[in-house]
């Protein structure tokens, strides 16, 4: 469902994913802002693997929204690039918590959208869980994520040129516990031929988190 949401810069332009599999009233299993790869360089809310991790969220019962950020699309207001984004994906939970109170929220993105949900999350107390696809370790300072308390999932094409599993272990050899890794076999940053791979393992994922199968 095609939707404008009031952001801090103006109106954002986002796509609303009913969560799937709830029986009639039941009410989401979680709520999750999904955030699009980099907006000057292309990215988007149409973006294949960020369409993708929606899917996955969706399919668990998950309600997410993927959006344009500010400046991207029919988004109002101007690309910021240092931490503005951030008060966009704020602004996105905030409409799901308003429809759905009491609901646990989550953050999602990819590439760049991993960088921005990471770096909202800590400072945002009320954000329970993160999903970081093609997070970019090589490429952003990200201090801090080996401080997060709150469990994340990482996933990456092992090929992705942009960073891996061995890279942010390079920066932080000692993770947390509650931090989960996958890589998906000969996928590059975009996951291409794999980007179904994304869908499929976010989806267990979110299932395993919620209760809904075992590890």
């Amino acid at each position: 469902m095609e939707i404008f949401i009031p952001g801090p810069e103006g109106q954002l332009e986002a796509l609303y994913h009913e969560p799937w599999g709830l029986e009639e009233g039941e009410e989401p299993r979680a709520l999750a802002v999904v955030c699009h790869p980099h907006p000057a360089h292309g990215g988007n809310m149409n973006s294949t693997v960020a369409f993708r991790t929606a899917r996955g969220l969706q399919r668990a019962g998950v309600a997410c929204v993927r959006f344009n950020f500010r400046g991207v699309g029919a988004s109002e207001g101007e690309y910021h690039g240092d931490g503005g984004e951030e008060y966009d994906a704020r602004a996105i939970l905030d409409w799901l918590v308003e429809r759905f109170p009491g609901v646990a929220q989550w953050a999602a993105g990819f590439s760049f959208g991993s960088r921005t949900v990471f770096g909202l999350a800590l400072r945002d107390r009320s954000i329970e869980r993160l999903v970081l696809v093609g997070f970019p370790a090589r490429v952003y300072p990200l201090e801090g994520v080996d401080t997060l308390k709150i469990p994340c999932f990482f996933v990456w094409g092992d090929q992705d040129e942009f960073g891996t599993l061995t890279d942010l272990r390079e920066q932080y050899p000692t993770l947390p516990e509650h931090f989960e890794f996958e890589q998906v076999e000969g996928g590059d940053h975009f996951f291409r031929p794999r980007t179904i791979e994304v869908e499929t393992r976010v989806q267990d994922y979110a299932e395993r988190a919620l209760g809904l199968k075992s590890d």
